[in-house]
């Protein structure tokens, strides 16, 4: 029998990387890069490319996922994904109207 287990653990994000963050949220941008998001598909706040050059260099262990996300350079796995659109969501979750 096998049983899938998770592990909660956290990770501390800097000032800047917290101001980064803002930044890249506010302007839409890939908080990788810091370059205009565009209609490409969108993984862990980050285009495409930039998240499969991440996970590139997390395979030959020139970094960890978890010092990415300190950085501010990749959003937690919980964090992805676009901002809800529906009206009462939005007023459960506390998000303000666009």
């Amino acid at each position: 029998m096998r049983i899938a287990v998770s592990v909660i653990r956290w990770i501390e994000v800097n000032k800047q990387a917290k101001q980064r963050l803002a930044t890249a949220a506010r302007k839409k941008l890939c908080v990788a890069c810091m370059e205009k998001l565009d209609d490409t598909r969108v993984v862990r706040g980050c285009h495409e490319r930039c998240y499969r050059a991440t996970m590139r260099c997390v395979a030959r262990g020139e970094t960890t996922v978890e010092q990415r996300i300190a950085d501010g350079k990749l959003l937690g796995e919980d964090l992805g994904g676009g901002q809800p659109s529906n009206p009462v969501t939005k007023e459960i979750k506390g998000i303000a109207p666009a």
